[in-house]
């Protein structure tokens, strides 16, 4: 088994995401109404509330209309909003991709042809996207000029990034592959609402994963105060580091607008009175269903937000750094999965995937600088927390999803060039990567910080 390091690191700032669809369609259309100048402040409301009955009314007919005649009319609300809802997932990926080899100068185009792996994980991105519908990660590829390189796209929920990553691992550790790249990419704007969500419910009991985070929550002994206090401290880290964060490739929008920081970390003042709103949050429905029961602890403060973004690293092994005369960031010491059979602990699940890292490197808990965790909702970083007794400085030390934001497929790509420049900062020698995913399963990655 060859040693994998870790040679190079990139990723995209998380881009704000703002739903639409069927909760938030009012409050779309007086924003709209508002831009066009039409309709005066004071009848914004109004106006919007006859426009939705409308909407709501054309809606209806269209449904009738489909089961009488067999037709299928594609009518559906607005997709969610975001400064990247115009550029393509692949124009992402490219952008990271040029960002990994700027470095090698007038050597990139040749160092790309040197890979021979590249994994891309996405959830989202490859199923909505038609320029992204067929063969998404070898497309890139080629686009990109790693024109020898094995590709594969990788659909694993959140997790998909870093399974990515595990998989290129493992091509270099394992079956003689030299350089690869991985990670992921992912947009949660420019979809429609509906989709996204239903990557957000679970499929066989139809509850939302907030109402089954929830349900493990409750029956943990959990309490509101511990969910938004770890929440509250999420959005603190982020803020503190906001500005300073290394290895992030900025997105050119427009001639007027360059995205280069984590857009929801900017939307708050963190203090007294945002922390007030925190506990004044209601809690999700555990499901869609009209009428659907509530969370007693799970709210959107002390959860993910939604998000655009992603990250690549670039492996190889000894000899790829003596070739490409680089140092290593980090080394790869394991890679972990867990999986299971019963849907709600998918929260549960990154603690296992951990521990199989820890027990093939023979290391223990206690040995951990720093631990990275997706942060889907608050409930699993504090459950994990409380089970290993993990000081909070070391969980998620510069925030995590529920400030940042959340690109389900994307997210496990950025996170490990989050981590990886957290270690370096910090002096961590060793540190972990892990996530939660639908259904019942998790995954871990394990890392040795080189420059300690």
């Amino acid at each position: 088994m060859a040693q994998v390091y870790v040679a190079k690191v990139v990723r995209l700032p998380f881009a704000a995401v703002e739903q639409v669809g069927k909760l938030n369609f009012k409050n779309y259309l007086m924003k709209k109404l508002l831009k066009s100048g039409k309709v005066a402040k004071e009848d914004l409301s109004k106006a919007a509330a006859e426009m939705m009955s409308a909407a709501n009314k054309f809606l209806n007919e269209a449904r009738e209309f489909e089961e009488m005649t067999g037709l299928s009319i594609n009518a559906e609300y607005p997709p969610n909003e975001g400064h990247f809802s115009e550029i393509p997932a692949a124009e992402l990926a490219l952008i990271m991709i040029d960002a990994l080899f700027k470095d090698f100068g007038q050597d990139s185009a040749r160092v790309r042809e040197l890979v021979d792996v590249f994994n891309l994980g996405t959830v989202i991105s490859h199923k909505t996207e038609k320029p992204a519908a067929h063969a998404f990660a070898k497309v890139i590829a080629l686009r990109s000029g790693m024109k020898r390189a094995h590709s594969l796209t990788e659909d694993k929920a959140c997790s998909s990034g870093l399974k990515a990553i595990g998989l290129a691992f493992d091509a270099v550790a394992n079956h003689g592959a030299e350089f690869a790249v991985a990670g992921g990419v992912e947009k949660m704007s420019g979809v429609p609402d509906s989709f996204v969500r239903l990557g957000l419910t679970d499929p066989f009991s139809g509850k939302l994963m907030a109402g089954l985070a929830d349900e493990v929550a409750k029956e943990q002994g959990l309490t509101r105060k511990e969910l938004d206090d770890y929440a509250y401290g999420s959005y603190e880290r982020a803020e503190a580091w906001q500005g300073k964060h290394r290895f992030i490739a900025p997105v050119r929008v427009s001639e007027s607008l360059i995205v280069e920081r984590d857009e929801e970390v900017d939307k708050y003042r963190v203090g007294t009175m945002f922390r007030k709103i925190l506990s004044n949050l209601a809690t999700y429905p555990e499901s869609e269903k009209e009428g659907a029961s509530r969370c007693g602890l799970v709210t959107p403060g002390n959860s993910a937000k939604y998000a655009d973004g992603g990250g690549l690293v670039l492996l190889t092994n000894r000899d790829g750094l003596r070739k490409l005369k680089l140092d290593p960031l980090a080394r790869v010491l394991a890679y972990a999965e867990a999986s299971g059979s019963e849907p709600k602990n998918f929260i549960l699940k990154p603690e296992e995937a951990i521990g199989k890292c820890l027990m093939m490197s023979g290391l223990s808990w206690k040995d951990i600088g720093h631990f990275g965790v997706n942060e889907a909702f608050g409930v699993g970083n504090v459950l994990l927390m409380k089970m290993h007794d993990i000081a909070r400085d070391c969980m998620n030390r510069r925030g995590g999803a529920i400030a940042r934001g959340h690109a389900i497929g994307g997210t496990l790509g950025g996170t490990p060039v989050i981590a990886t420049d957290i270690a370096l900062c910090g002096g961590d020698q060793y540190y972990v990567e892990g996530a939660c995913n639908a259904v019942d399963e998790g995954t871990a990655m394990l890392f040795e910080n080189m420059n300690v």
